[in-house]
């Protein structure tokens, strides 16, 4: 009588679990070995135990500092999920970004970026910093005082017309760092951007579109010319909006005085 052939059944999960029972023993043998070296060779843990945050100061950097402790502290170094980390310090409104690095054996370096305050805005609820991409960030007090321009005008501060100021600051401060240092105030009017600077109570009204185009041509002007007038508080304003060309609005006593209309004839 024949023997029939004996054929085992097929298991398509034996080499995965080979492959499992493989990465469980490398892993093992290397906590193992890490467990030993940390024991008895005075080997680090490679485990979080300072956190160095640098890029700001005072108030905000007790802030970030204590955020950076609470997430890093006593977690793996090369494990920590650095994200969260970030998530939570961008979160902050005066946080324009930050840098992680993880220095072993048991440091993690933050290096933040602030968002630098650009014009003052004032509201009935109080003074803000605002930011040159439209963030409001704190109240200014003595610790944050900076001579910046501020925006008061209500009328300025809608919807509309803030955005547009932002600009206009943001171009005068990156192309006219000395005009933009000088500015105590800027508005939005019916005419456009409109400019206050020290020393000067006239108005300056600057052009909607190419606001420094003539900047250098009043800076000129009022070095030479403007500034030594025993009557410079009384010009009424300054237009920088024609093509290289500069309106001053004369003391009204000096303007040529309007016709009026005569008596009508029968």
């Amino acid at each position: 009588m024949a023997l029939l052939p004996r054929t085992r059944p097929k298991r398509p999960w034996l080499p995965w679990a080979r492959l499992g029972l493989v990465a469980a023993l490398v892993l093992a043998a290397g906590w193992g070995t890490l467990e030993i070296g940390q024991r008895f060779l005075g080997l680090q843990r490679l485990t979080i135990e300072q956190v160095s945050v640098s890029g700001t100061r005072g108030a905000r950097l007790e802030q970030a500092q204590a955020i950076a402790e609470k997430i890093c502290l006593g977690k793996q170094l090369f494990w920590m999920d650095t994200e969260r980390l970030r998530t939570e310090i961008t979160a902050l409104r005066w946080v324009k970004g930050a840098l992680i690095r993880k220095d072993p054996p048991d440091r993690l370096s933050l290096v933040i970026e602030e968002r630098r305050p650009m014009l003052w805005l004032v509201r009935p609820e109080g003074v803000f910093l605002m930011s040159d991409d439209g963030y409001v960030l704190d109240r200014v007090n003595q610790g944050n005082l900076t001579p910046i321009p501020v925006i008061s005008d209500l009328n300025s501060q809608t919807d509309e017309t803030l955005p547009l100021l932002l600009a206009v600051a943001r171009e005068i401060r990156d192309k006219q760092r000395d005009f933009y240092d000088r500015l105590v105030e800027i508005r939005w009017s019916p005419r456009g951007p409109v400019a206050y600077m020290e020393g000067l109570e006239a108005p300056i009204y600057l052009p909607k579109r190419d606001v420094t185009k003539n900047i250098p041509n009043f800076q000129g002007l009022y070095l030479d010319q403007l500034s030594k007038r025993a009557d410079l508080k009384t010009i009424r304003y300054i237009d920088l909006r024609w093509d290289e060309e500069i309106a001053v609005g004369e003391p009204a006593e000096s303007a040529p005085p309007s016709q009026k209309p005569g008596p009508e004839t029968p």
